[in-house]
């Protein structure tokens, strides 16, 4: 995105505060979402085309559609979170910035300001997923959605006493106006920085829940044997209290579910990426230059001997085992040095609360009103277009669901 990179080269400054803002803002209030996340996860699943209470159902696309909706309700709101047109725009530009990226990574750093936007160009005219097109569309409708915010800036209707106390609004705020009114109204960024950062925000939120949420739906299709004793928690905490925050963080089981599902399945081999400001020597004698890029081989780590006990088994419970037995970081948002799927440091996810949340309602739902037919889901959950140190899922897996009977 023109604009959105400093001339001089480094980080924007958007992309530093930003972290900041989803901790004080999304995270904070977590509990503003979850009625239309719910709203949002029992429509999907009644949208399901069933032929005799079953169907078939895309395993990524499923997740894929319902973590786009959800994720624009936050960044966009709830208009656009319904617009089929921009939600199409959305998922294309994310699957389509995923593949150009990569192929742009084979090029030079002195080429890619000369060659960069074609080669770009040339990957999207070979896909389904054409990241310049559907970049067109959701322009369209940021700007329109930039301009009904002027109206409301215009009448007096900025979110600036809202920021200093979120709790007052009814809703939650939209993370795009968060941003809009820093740039427009305190003119601390760029439009193009906005632009730039929400499209990016799109891909760090809506890509990597959706796989995370893809695996996990893939696993219990392959592991039926979970599938009873998530249930039974479930329902004990549903028929208790109604969806919130609360009722998600008691939901231990299905939180140690996902953490070895992400454990064993994460959307990179490598995580906590960091740019050397100055030359940094390692332990071993290894000196880093300035500017060096530098990551931490999380894949490896997550399936080492020293990190986990037979760590290529997976055990749904892992982490309610260890629990039990006084370790430490055992839940799905915890940060440890053995478990890196989020970072670590200040420069962790900040929206994996939301993300755990998100994931654990979704699942929640499908338990409660579908049985996962065993043997669905068979083939491996790595796709041919994984290369490099991202995992890319399989476009083709395929999970059966039969509408349960009866829901207590």
């Amino acid at each position: 995105m023109p604009g959105y990179f400093p001339k001089d080269g480094g980080w924007p400054t958007i992309a530093k505060t930003t972290p900041g803002l989803i901790r004080g803002t999304v995270t904070k209030h977590l509990d503003l979402y979850v009625p239309s996340m719910d709203k949002t996860i029992l429509a999907q699943l009644e949208a399901l085309e069933l032929q005799d209470g079953e169907c078939v159902v895309n395993c990524f696309d499923f997740a894929y559609s319902i973590v786009a909706r959800i994720g624009s309700l936050a960044l966009v709101g709830p208009r656009l979170a319904q617009d089929e047109e921009y939600l199409k725009a959305a998922k294309d530009h994310i699957l389509g910035m995923i593949v150009t990226a990569r192929v742009q990574f084979l090029v030079p750093n002195f080429l890619k300001r000369y060659i960069g936007g074609i080669i770009s160009r040339l990957t999207s005219w070979s896909m389904r997923w054409n990241m310049h097109s559907s970049r067109k569309v959701l322009l369209k409708h940021f700007d329109a959605r930039g301009a009904e915010y002027d109206k409301d800036i215009a009448s007096g209707g900025s979110v600036e006493d809202k920021q200093s106390n979120p709790t007052s609004a009814a809703e939650p705020v939209e993370f795009f106006r968060w941003l809009y009114e820093s740039c427009t109204i305190r003119h601390r960024w760029s439009y193009a920085e906005v632009i730039g950062e929400m499209l990016l925000l799109q891909f760090a939120f809506i890509y990597t829940t959706a796989y995370g949420l893809y695996g996990a739906l893939a696993e219990l299709a392959q592991r039926p044997e979970y599938i009873e004793p998530l249930r039974e928690e479930i329902e004990s905490i549903l028929a208790e209290t109604e969806s919130s925050v609360a009722a998600c963080d008691r939901m231990v089981r299905l939180d140690s579910f996902l953490k070895e599902c992400q454990r064993l399945h994460p959307p990179s081999a490598v995580s906590a990426h960091r740019v050397c400001l100055e030359p940094l020597e390692l332990s071993n004698g290894t000196v880093l230059k300035a500017g060096s890029h530098v990551g931490v081989p999380s894949c490896w780590i997550h399936r080492s001997s020293k990190s986990y006990v037979d760590p290529e088994l997976f055990d749904g419970f892992r982490f309610v085992k260890r629990a039990a037995a006084g370790g430490t970081n055992n839940r799905f948002t915890d940060l440890s040095p053995d478990y890196l799927v989020f970072g670590m440091g200040v420069h962790a996810c900040p929206g994996r609360w939301m993300a755990s949340v998100l994931m654990k309602l979704v699942l929640a739902h499908l338990i409660m009103h579908f049985d996962i037919m065993p043997g669905s889901a068979s083939a491996r959950l790595t796709g041919s277009l994984s290369f490099e140190e991202f995992f890319v899922p399989n476009f083709g897996l395929k999970v059966h669901l039969r509408r349960r009977k009866k829901v207590e």
